[in-house]
């Protein structure tokens, strides 16, 4: 590469090795292509960890320490970066909760098992709440994001001015009828039940292999970019 700042340039060159690095994997297995993963997950996990602390847990932990909306009990103020804040208040209850189920979970780290393994069963409290919440979020945002909006998009009118429009809004109702059926086990599917599974059998396929097709193509799409990038970036051919 010509031109540029030397950060650019040793930019471009890491750039094109790790890429080569991680395409060596087509040809076999090899300790360069391991570096390379190694060096991505372990970036990866610390640019994740610094970017979720910075970014969500340290203001919501500076946000929780400074609300002095509502007082519990008023054991007098501290100094808490330049401001006074008073203690305790509900933002710091928050706080010191989560502190403490923190810190409980950590029991569950094997070397405290050899420390104190009478008290590694304190770690499934946190596992619990925070099983217990996740479950309650994630089913709330499922109904709410993928259910109930698929049950309305079912709602279509199956006769309408378009002949288009008509014929798709029937094969969308055909679909979803033969596809829930497919997965309908309570009865052997016998009798009249085999063709219509069979119909929603080949829209299965049909769904499943656009989205391999789409998940495909995606993945060349990123190949190309990584080749255009060897091709013009690195190696100015292009």
């Amino acid at each position: 590469m010509m031109g540029g700042s030397w950060a650019e340039v040793l930019g471009v060159w890491l750039a094109a090795f790790f890429t080569l690095a991680i395409l060596s994997l087509i040809i076999k297995e090899n300790p360069v292509y391991r570096f390379a993963e190694h060096i991505f997950v372990g970036v990866s996990a610390g640019y994740g960890l610094m970017n979720a602390f910075n970014q969500a847990i340290w203001p919501q932990i500076a946000q929780g320490i400074r609300d002095s909306k509502y007082v519990i009990l008023k054991l007098g103020t501290f100094n808490f970066l330049g401001q006074e804040v008073p203690f305790l208040t509900v933002g710091q209850l928050v706080i010191l909760i989560g502190v403490i189920l923190g810190l409980m979970i950590l029991a569950k780290l094997e070397i405290f098992g050899y420390i104190a393994p009478h008290l590694r069963w304190i770690s499934l409290y946190p596992l619990a709440v925070t099983i217990g919440i996740g479950t309650g979020i994630g089913i709330t945002a499922a109904f709410q994001g993928f259910i109930f909006p698929q049950i309305q998009a079912t709602f279509l009118p199956l006769w309408t001015p378009d002949l288009m429009s008509t014929v798709s809004n029937w094969v969308f109702l055909v679909g979803v009828i033969t596809t829930i059926l497919y997965f309908f086990f309570s009865a052997e599917q016998k009798g009249i039940m085999r063709p219509i599974v069979s119909v929603g059998t080949v829209f299965i396929m049909v769904a499943f292999g656009a989205s391999f097709g789409y998940t495909v193509m995606g993945r060349i799409s990123l190949l190309l970019g990584r080749i255009y990038f060897l091709l013009h970036n690195w190696l100015h051919l292009i």
